[in-house]
């Protein structure tokens, strides 16, 4: 076990602001995947059946990792999830604000949208800057094989990520529902995430932030999964046999297994020091 000079512990001012952060993501994670008739009508913004389940399920994978960091209260796993927590937030806060028609200002919950998501990076990219000279002594070598797989991943879901947020409307159609420029732009958010997390992690980690990066992919990617079966099992929109949704649900189910994998090495307290 790492000893506390190598792994300190995060600020109480960023424990208590990841507190909140938690309770916001477990509301509104479980809120608009298992009660989206509730959650949807307090929204920022009116959204479909199939954008409230994925939402859910990005709330719902954000809400695992920072969860694990509220516990731990570590650096380790905080290293890699705080720098998702600035990535996503800044990116949503940027679409928000270039796409602010998108939004009905006199509707209350539009201004708790974006004073959260001003906050966050804010935090968070603070914190970042606080701890810059942290020791990585407590860091331990990734074995080659996952550092080749980790850095591929982060590459292409990066790719991805830019190009729903620079070609919103090409890369929007590679989902099995249809997306608006708005709802395609702020999904890249959440891949531009999964990537930074991966790269943070594959030279050198501790088996904590393998599995804090391992359930945030393997939560979200299932639960993302799971939410377009839900949905359409209502509204029957999906088609099955399409290119785009069969590349859709083999690239999920791709990160869901690379997520699990993930949990088991880290589990098994990989990567782990080598002596000599």
């Amino acid at each position: 076990m790492n000893s506390d000079s190598k792994n300190p512990s995060i600020t109480p001012f960023l424990r208590s602001f990841t507190l909140i952060e938690t309770l916001v993501l477990i509301g509104a994670g479980f809120g608009l995947f298992f009660f989206p008739n509730l959650i949807r009508p307090l929204w920022p913004w009116e959204i479909a059946p199939f954008n409230t389940r994925f939402l859910g399920a990005i709330y719902l994978g954000a809400m695992v990792s920072v969860g694990y960091m509220l516990l731990s209260g570590r650096w380790s796993p905080t290293r890699p999830v705080l720098r998702a927590i600035f990535t996503f937030t800044f990116i949503v806060l940027v679409v928000s604000l270039f796409t602010s028609s998108q939004f009905d200002f006199k509707y209350w919950p539009v201004w708790g949208w974006f004073a959260i998501y001003i906050s966050l990076p804010i935090s968070a990219g603070y914190h970042l800057w606080l701890y810059r000279s942290m020791p990585t002594s407590h860091l331990n070598p990734v074995p080659a094989k996952w550092g080749t797989i980790l850095r591929s991943t982060s590459i292409l879901i990066s790719l991805y990520g830019l190009g729903l947020l620079i070609l919103p409307n090409t890369f929007g159609d590679t989902f099995p529902w249809t997306l608006d420029v708005f709802h395609s732009q702020l999904y890249s958010a959440m891949f531009f995430t999964g990537s930074v997390m991966m790269f943070t992690i594959a030279k050198s980690s501790t088996s904590a932030e393998f599995l804090a990066t391992g359930l945030t992919v393997a939560t979200f990617s299932i639960f993302s999964i799971m939410g377009l079966f839900i949905v359409d099992s209502q509204v029957q929109l999906i088609d099955w046999d399409a290119p785009n949704t069969l590349t859709w649900l083999a690239s999920l189910t791709t990160l869901a297994l690379l997520g699990i994998a993930m949990i088991v090495a880290g589990a098994r307290q990989v990567p782990h020091k080598i002596d000599g």
